[in-house]
C-alpha cells in the first residue's frame, strides 16, 4: 500500500520556489470531486487533497453529479470518468516502463535522444501531463524536472513518481506551476528544455484520439499558449529547445535548427544562441 504523507500532499501544491497557486496555472475543471470510501488511510489521503486541490470530497452515493473524479485507492491515485461507459481509470504507473524497460528504445541515436542533445544532462519537460515522456528521458539517464500547470495531472503525476522505486528514484521533480513563471527562476538555467503541446486536431477527418487524451483535453484545455511558452524557453534554455510535433502539423516556430523524425513525430530542435 502506499504510504501518503503531508509532505507528499504539500508537492503537489507547493513545490520549492512556486506560488501555492501559481498566477498562471490552469483552473480545476469544475465538474471534478475527490471520492473517499476505501479505507480509514485513503479516507484521510484523500480529504487532505480535496482540502489542497480545493475540490469537494465525496462518496460513491453523492458523486453522481461529478463528470469526474479523483479517487485516493490503497494502490495509487486515479482519474476517473464518471458515467456510463466509462475508460479505464488514467492514473501514472511507472511499473510499466520497468517491466518493458528491456524492450524500450533507450538508445542515444533514437530521434527523442538525439534531439536532446549529446551533452545535455539536465532536461526540463515544460508541458509534463502524465510524465511518459519526462520518465523515458529519465530512463535514459537525464536528470529530469517536470513542469505540469494543472493541478489535477501534477497530482496524479506527483503520486506516480512517489511509487516510481529505484529505477526513477532521484531522476524526476516535480513542480506544480506554469513553466513561463517556474524556468526563469531555475539556477542553474537546464540544458534542453522540451516542450510537448497538445496536438492540433488533423486538418483532415480521421479517427478520433484515445479516449485518456480526449479526456485530457476536456480536462485542461488546448495549448493556445504554445506560442509564447516556446518563446520564454528559448530565452531560459542553456543550449536548445525541443518541440514534440505530430508529422502532419507545421514547426511551432519556422526555420527550426534542425529536425528528428519518427514513425509519427516530429522533434524540431532550436538552437539557444550564447
Amino acid at each position: 500500500m502506499v504510504a501518503y504523507d503531508d509532505q507528499m500532499m504539500k508537492s503537489i501544491c507547493e513545490a520549492p520556489g512556486v506560488r501555492t497557486e501559481p498566477r498562471l496555472a490552469k483552473p480545476v475543471c469544475k465538474g471534478i470531486a475527490v471520492m473517499t470510501g476505501f479505507d480509514d488511510s485513503c479516507d484521510r489521503t484523500a480529504a487532505k487533497l480535496a482540502g489542497r486541490l480545493k475540490l469537494p470530497l465525496v462518496t460513491a452515493d453523492t458523486a453522481q453529479s461529478f463528470s469526474y473524479l479523483l479517487v485516493v485507492t490503497p494502490k495509487r491515485l486515479e482519474l476517473r470518468e464518471n458515467r456510463r461507459g466509462m475508460t479505464r481509470p488514467i492514473c501514472v504507473d511507472t511499473t510499466v516502463f520497468r517491466r518493458r524497460r528491456s524492450t524500450l528504445n533507450l538508445s542515444r541515436r533514437q530521434p527523442l535522444a538525439r534531439a536532446i542533445g549529446p551533452h545535455t544532462n539536465t532536461v526540463v519537460d515544460a508541458t509534463a501531463g502524465i510524465g511518459q515522456d519526462a520518465f523515458l528521458l529519465a530512463l535514459m539517464g537525464y536528470r529530469v524536472t517536470a513542469i505540469e500547470r494543472s493541478a489535477i495531472i501534477a497530482a496524479l503525476l506527483q503520486d506516480g513518481v512517489s511509487r516510481a522505486g529505484d529505477s526513477l528514484a532521484g531522476r524526476v521533480d516535480v513542480i506544480f506551476g506554469d513553466t513561463r513563471e517556474v524556468l526563469p527562476s531555475m539556477r542553474p538555467a537546464p540544458d534542453t528544455v522540451y516542450l510537448d503541446p497538445m496536438f492540433p486536431p488533423k486538418r483532415k477527418r480521421s479517427a478520433l484520439a484515445k479516449k485518456s487524451v480526449r479526456t485530457l483535453r476536456d480536462l485542461v484545455g488546448d495549448d493556445d499558449d504554445a506560442v509564447e511558452l516556446l518563446a520564454v524557453c528559448l530565452r531560459h534554455a542553456a543550449n536548445r529547445v525541443v518541440v514534440k510535433r505530430p508529422s502532419y502539423a507545421d514547426p511551432l516556430k519556422p526555420a527550426p535548427s534542425a529536425n528528428h523524425r519518427g514513425k509519427l513525430v516530429r522533434y524540431d530542435v532550436y538552437f539557444v544562441k550564447p
